[in-house]
């Protein structure tokens, strides 16, 4: 008589996107460049409304990162942003652009797992 082992599904870590170690949040603050716009001003990066997010290639020169662009005060601005773990950064991409019209605080508040994947809809950690 064979013996069956039963597989207990493996419990997904769960973060706060700002919480997550393979990302410096907020984009726009250190180690991260500042969001930049039409003056001088350094916007608080929480408060950026994201609106656009771009993924660009990398070259010779600079690595793989995302482009975003954002409001604040009526006024465009944008970043760069990277990631520590460069098989995040498609995962992050997407994330980011479904979230377009949000603040960068309340999109750090997301639940997300290790590898920047949200939660299901309707499931708390």
């Amino acid at each position: 008589m064979a013996i069956l082992k039963r597989r207990a599904p493996r419990k997904r870590r769960i973060v706060k996107l700002e919480n997550h170690r393979g990302i410096h949040w907020p984009p726009g603050a250190e180690p991260n460049p500042p969001w930049v716009g039409p003056t001088s001003e350094f916007p608080n990066p929480l408060l950026v409304t994201l609106g656009e997010v771009e993924l660009v290639k990398g070259s010779k020169d600079s690595e793989r990162h995302l482009r975003l662009t954002g409001t604040y005060d009526g006024n465009l601005y944008r970043t760069s942003f990277t990631v520590d773990d460069p098989a995040l950064l498609f995962n992050l991409f997407e994330l980011l652009s479904k979230r377009a019209g949000e603040t960068i605080g309340a999109i750090g508040g997301q639940m997300v797992d290790l590898s920047l994947k949200p939660l299901p809809a309707g499931r708390a950690a």
